[in-house]
This record gives structure tokens, C-alpha cells and sequence, in this order.
């Protein structure tokens, strides 16, 4: 199949979907964390420094009003650093 082809397949995938297809998960998990569509069910600490975070939540519908807003945020804020998100994720949980 041709680029074009592909690229054709892929605009027609909701936004939602080429969110989750995309290598920046941590912007994207960090995203609905703060938004309030994920909570953080169990927080697992290894000896070896390793830190496991089980994150419990529902997708609501592709066209969700709450769902293009935390697309057009990603959209605008791409080049955050995790630095930025869990500092903004820190002031969220001070409030």
C-alpha cells in the first residue's frame, strides 16, 4: 500500500485512537491524571528503585466534549517536558 494510502487510514481513526497510538503515552496518561479521567488505584515501590503505578478509568465516548478539550491541550502543549507535567500534576493534587 502507497504512503498516501496509510496516511488516508489514519485521519479517518477518531483522535482518540491516534492518541493512544502515539509514543508520548506518559503526556497522554499524565493528561487524564490531571483532568480527572484516571486515579491512581495502587502505587507499588520496589527495593530496586522501580515505582509501579496501576491507574483505573473509562473512556466516555470519541465525540466527548472533555475528550477534544484533552486532545487540543496535548494538540497545543506537545513539547511539555515530564518535568513540566508532574509539576503541574503536584500543584493538582496541592489544590
Amino acid at each position: 500500500m502507497s504512503q498516501n494510502g496509510n496516511l488516508k487510514n489514519i485521519k479517518k481513526e477518531p483522535d482518540i485512537l491516534r492518541l493512544l497510538r502515539n509514543k508520548n503515552l506518559e503526556i497522554v496518561a499524565a493528561a487524564l491524571l490531571i483532568s480527572g479521567e484516571l486515579k491512581v488505584d495502587n502505587i507499588t515501590l520496589s527495593r530496586e528503585g522501580e515505582v509501579t503505578l496501576e491507574l483505573i478509568g473509562k473512556f466516555k465516548k470519541v465525540d466527548n466534549k472533555q475528550v477534544m478539550e484533552l486532545y487540543n491541550f496535548l494538540k497545543k502543549n506537545g513539547d511539555m517536558t515530564m518535568d513540566d507535567v508532574f509539576e503541574a500534576f503536584k500543584r493538582r493534587m496541592e489544590d
